[in-house]
C-alpha cells in the first residue's frame, strides 16, 4: 500500500549501507530502480506510524530524489527477534553486506536475543558454518587484518580461512602474501593448513612447500594404463608436470640472480616448444619435430635455496 513516506522510520539496528546515486537518478526519473528490494514496514510505537524491517536503502533513495510516498508491506504481528532474523536474512542473501559488518550483525543478533549459532541458522536458513565464518573474523581476527577486509585488501574467502589460526602474529604472515598480491587465494586454505601443522616454521617454507605441491601429488594414485606406452611413464609425466607447476609459482617468492635469470628463461623457452608440440600431439595434430637444444639442467633443480 502506499504511505507518506514521512511517517515511515528506520530501525535503529539496521545495519547502514551507502545508497547508489545511479539508482537515485533512476528513481527519479521512472521511479522503477532495478535490483532494489520493495520495503517491508510493521507498525510503529506513534500512532501512524511504520518502523523498517528491510528496505531501508529503497526508502532512502526514495527521500533522496523527492519522492512522497512509497509503496510498503506491513507486517503486523512480527516480534523483535523475528524482524531482526527477517533483516539477518536480507542482509545476507539481497544486501551483499561487507564480510565485517555481516559478522558483526550475526553476533548482536546473538548476544541480544541469547540463541545458538544452530538456532539462528534453522531460524534464517543461514548455515551454522557461514554463520559461524563471519563471526570468526570479529571475534578471532587479528585487527588490522579485519582493517584490511574493511578495506578489501583481503577478500572474505581469505579472511575467514586465517581466522582459524589463534596467533595473531601467525595470522599477519599468512596474510601478507595475499595482501600483496603475492598469491592468489586458491592456495590459502591449503597455507593455514600448513601454517597450523607447524606453527613455528618459516612462513617462507610453508609457502614453498605449499606451491610445488609435493605431498598431494605423492598421494596421487592412478590405475595404469592399458596399451602401449612407448617407453612413456604417463603416469609419472603427470607428477612431474605437477611438480613443476609449483616450481613456477615458487619463482615469484624468490629474488634470483641476473646469470640464472637468463639462464632460466632459456630453460622455460625449450620447455614451452615442447609443451605446444605435446599438447599439439595431445589434442588429435601431427607432432612436430622442434630442434632446441637440450637444457643444461633440469627444470626441478633449478629454483634456487
Amino acid at each position: 500500500m502506499l504511505v507518506s513516506i514521512d511517517t515511515i522510520l528506520p530501525d535503529l539496528n539496521h545495519v547502514s549501507r551507502p545508497i547508489d546515486g545511479r539508482l537515485v537518478e533512476q528513481l527519479r526519473k521512472t521511479g522503477v530502480p532495478a535490483g532494489v528490494q520493495p520495503v517491508v514496514v510493521r507498525p510503529g510505537e506513534q500512532q501512524g506510524t511504520f518502523t523498517i524491517i528491510i528496505g531501508e536503502r529503497r526508502w532512502r533513495m526514495a527521500q533522496a530524489a523527492g519522492q512522497t510516498e512509497i509503496d510498503v508491506t506491513v507486517q503486523e504481528n512480527l516480534d523483535e527477534q523475528e524482524a531482526s532474523e527477517l533483516q539477518l536474512s536480507e542482509y545476507y542473501h539481497h544486501e551483499n553486506l561487507p564480510p565485517m559488518s555481516m559478522g558483526r550483525a550475526f553476533l548482536r543478533h546473538r548476544e541480544r536475543f541469547s540463541v545458538s549459532q544452530q538456532e539462528l541458522a534453522r531460524r534464517t536458513g543461514i548455515t551454522p558454518g557461514t554463520i559461524h565464518h563471519y563471526e570468526s573474523l570479529v571475534r578471532s581476527l587479528a585487527a588490522d587484518l579485519a582493517e584490511k577486509v574493511e578495506k578489501g585488501q583481503l577478500t572474505f574467502k581469505e579472511a575467514r580461512s586465517i581466522a582459524d589460526i589463534t596467533d595473531h602474529e601467525r595470522q599477519r604472515e599468512v596474510a601478507e602474501p595475499f595482501v600483496t598480491g603475492r598469491l592468489s587465494s586458491v592456495y590459502v586454505e591449503k597455507v593455514v593448513g600448513y601454517a597450523k601443522k607447524a606453527p613455528g616454521r618459516p612462513i617462507q617454507e610453508v609457502l614453498e612447500e605449499v606451491l610445488r605441491g609435493t605431498k598431494a601429488a605423492a598421494k596421487v594414485k592412478k590405475k595404469p594404463e592399458s596399451g602401449p606406452r612407448a617407453g612413456v611413464d604417463l603416469t609419472m609425466l603427470e607428477t612431474s608436470v605437477l611438480e613443476t607447476a609449483g616450481v613456477l609459482d615458487a619463482l615469484q617468492l624468490q629474488t634470483i640472480p641476473e646469470y640464472r635469470r637468463l639462464k632460466l628463461i632459456s630453460t622455460l623457452r625449450i620447455l614451452e616448444a615442447k609443451t605446444r608440440v605435446a599438447l599439439g600431439f595431445l589434442s588429435g595434430g601431427q607432432a612436430r619435430d622442434v630442434s632446441v637444444p637440450r637444457p643444461a639442467a633440469r627444470p626441478l633443480a633449478l629454483v634456487a635455496r
